[in-house]
């Protein structure tokens, strides 16, 4: 039997694109937002959908600024590689390596890291090919016996023609049939609820580089189940 669930706060983001060439103070502006926004928030944990840095050519500064930044956080920060992300899946190009407070998902065929203390668990498949034959959320994990169970995927919603042969598509089916609390996506830059007949799913957008910057900050309450609170920068 599965044990009583706690409370979790959970602050999910996706591509900053730390180092852009397009809007690289802009960039530093998101990645200082989302954090504030942790602080404030007091979340117990921040989920980094995808495309944390811009290519594998940034400067060695950025990087160890994203991580420094990420050091002074008093919560853990789970990252999952998206397309962008060579830095985090090729170790040999990464300058600096992250704080101990930061997990990143490398496992090719999906990592899974556990918070017993915090009570969740959170899965990813890291986009080590950004093809057709990608699939972000193919062959999740099983669901632990106990907490919250969040899946993270990078990819993009399979929806309509023009979305017929693109890289790393993500199914409604899939949406559906995916046995876990939260579905935390990322790679679509605009704040869009996904959710299809299964867990909640949503794109956070992005806090950069876009409109209107965006994330979600994600309520896992035990008497009422998920609240995802969207928040614009």
């Amino acid at each position: 039997m599965q044990q009583t669930r706690k409370y979790v706060r959970l602050l999910h983001t996706a591509d900053l694109h730390m180092g852009s060439d397009v809007y690289a103070e802009e960039a530093v502006t998101g990645l200082n937002s989302i954090l504030d926004l942790a602080r404030t928030q007091k979340v117990d944990a921040v989920l980094v959908a995808g495309d944390l840095f811009d290519a594998s050519r940034i400067s060695t500064q950025v990087v160890e600024y994203t991580f420094d930044s990420f050091a002074k956080m008093q919560c853990p920060i789970v990252v999952l590689p998206g397309n962008h992300d060579t830095l985090l899946i090729e170790l040999s190009k990464l300058p600096v390596q992250p704080p101990s407070n930061v997990h990143v998902l490398r496992g090719q065929s999906g990592e899974m890291v556990s918070f017993d203390t915090l009570g969740f668990s959170v899965w990813g498949k890291p986009v080590y090919d950004h093809t057709p034959e990608f699939k972000p959320l193919g062959e999740p994990f099983a669901r632990p016996r106990d907490g919250w169970y969040i899946i993270v995927a990078h990819g993009l919603l399979a929806e309509g023609i023009a979305t017929i042969g693109r890289s790393s598509l993500i199914t409604r089916d899939e949406l559906q049939r995916t046995d876990c609390d939260y579905i935390a996506l990322g790679h679509v830059h605009r704040l869009w609820n996904v959710t299809t007949g299964g867990p909640p799913a949503f794109y956070s957008g992005a806090p950069s580089g876009t409109r209107q910057p965006t994330t979600v900050i994600v309520h896992l309450v035990p008497s009422t189940g998920v609240i995802v609170e969207p928040v614009k920068l």
